[in-house]
């Protein structure tokens, strides 16, 4: 199935909501799923389309990982058995 020019435009920017959050949460598996994704968009593209596509998820990619980061001092933290945390196994 080949995605309209307008679909092709809509999963960019689903693109570009997935690699902000990864770059927040997961930064060391932002690539993988940047080469996967955009991997997936040309597969579903007309061959004229594959060069736009990838400029446009190349300069999203730069553009992103050039955002800083929050720092993780206002996340909870979350223990779901309080009385083990520091207890390793044997």
């Amino acid at each position: 199935m080949l995605f309209a020019v307008e679909e092709l435009e809509s999963e960019i920017c689903k693109l570009r909501g997935l690699l902000q959050m990864l770059h927040e949460d997961q930064p060391d598996v932002l690539e993988d799923v940047f080469e996967f994704h955009v991997g997936s968009l040309i597969s579903h593209a007309l061959p004229e389309h594959h060069t736009h596509i990838r400029a446009c998820a190349q300069e999203m990619l730069s553009a992103v990982q050039a955002l800083p980061r929050r720092q993780s001092n206002d996340t909870p933290d979350f223990h779901l058995m309080p009385a083990l945390v520091g207890i390793r196994p044997a």
